[in-house]
């Protein structure tokens, strides 16, 4: 019987389908593109935006290359008959809420999860190694009704919120306003001029609510300078050659 195998974001679904490929079992796997740990995820905003996922198969240890996804969600990854695995890990915000929204568009449909948290303490999918991914195959755990059920109301909660960042905080998944980032940023960022890149990798490793994109960071930064707190010297937009450097107060 063919799998579906869920994962919170392409680069987990990368790691993931060569982990399925080399176990060599017939299965689909659908990667959710979408950060649903930054901006609005009220139902509205979730409707217009709908082309967020990609499908790939694995077929006799040869995987597909990625297709898009007609939609927001295929039915065939909650169909009643064919198992459905969702993989995450909790010590990543992104991860977490791909699954709080995945229990919530699975609700009253059996699925089942596995979580890599404590394989080498990694805090991730995407960060973990497609051969310790293999390892875990087999490994996946019931969500009972009342399990589905608390997580459909942890989403619901942040749906409400709609705040411009959910971040955990500890093993809480909390909303957070737009400047949230701003503060480690500015710590970082020297008065001398200093790669952009160098600022927000040094950001990244010392944000004390877990993984951040880099994306985001770059998008503060870019906020940071339009308000004068940070210089620039080179397009912001392009971090690998511009220059930053805070602002004399």
């Amino acid at each position: 019987m063919t799998t579906n195998h869920i994962a919170p974001s392409f680069t987990a679904g990368v790691a993931l389908q060569q982990a399925l490929s080399a176990v060599g079992t017939d299965c689909t796997i659908m990667v959710n593109v979408d950060d649903l740990s930054q901006g609005p995820i009220d139902t509205q905003s979730l409707r217009r935006h709908a082309s967020g996922w990609l499908v790939s198969y694995v077929t006799a240890s040869r995987p597909t290359v990625w297709t898009p996804a007609y939609g927001r969600w295929d039915p065939r990854f909650i169909d009643i008959n064919t198992p459905t695995i969702l993989w995450f890990g909790r010590r990543s915000a992104e991860e977490v809420c791909a699954m709080l929204y995945f229990a919530s568009a699975a609700q009253g449909r059996p699925w089942s999860f596995i979580d890599v948290t404590e394989i080498n303490d990694y805090r991730s999918v995407s960060s973990t190694n497609p051969s310790e991914l293999e390892s875990l195959v087999g490994t996946h755990t019931p969500v009972d009704d009342q399990r589905s059920s608390e997580l459909v109301t942890q989403w619901r909660k942040l749906q409400n919120e709609n705040a411009p960042f959910r971040v955990l905080i500890g093993p809480t998944l909390a909303s957070v306003p737009e400047n949230y980032f701003d503060e480690i940023l500015l710590q970082h960022t020297p008065t001398l001029p200093t790669p952009m890149s160098r600022v927000i990798a040094e950001a990244m490793s010392r944000t004390p609510s877990g993984p951040v994109a880099d994306y985001v960071l770059m998008e503060r930064l870019i906020a940071l300078i339009s308000e004068g707190k940070i210089t620039a010297d080179g397009n912001p937009s392009t971090m690998e050659s511009c220059l930053i450097s805070r602002a004399a107060e």
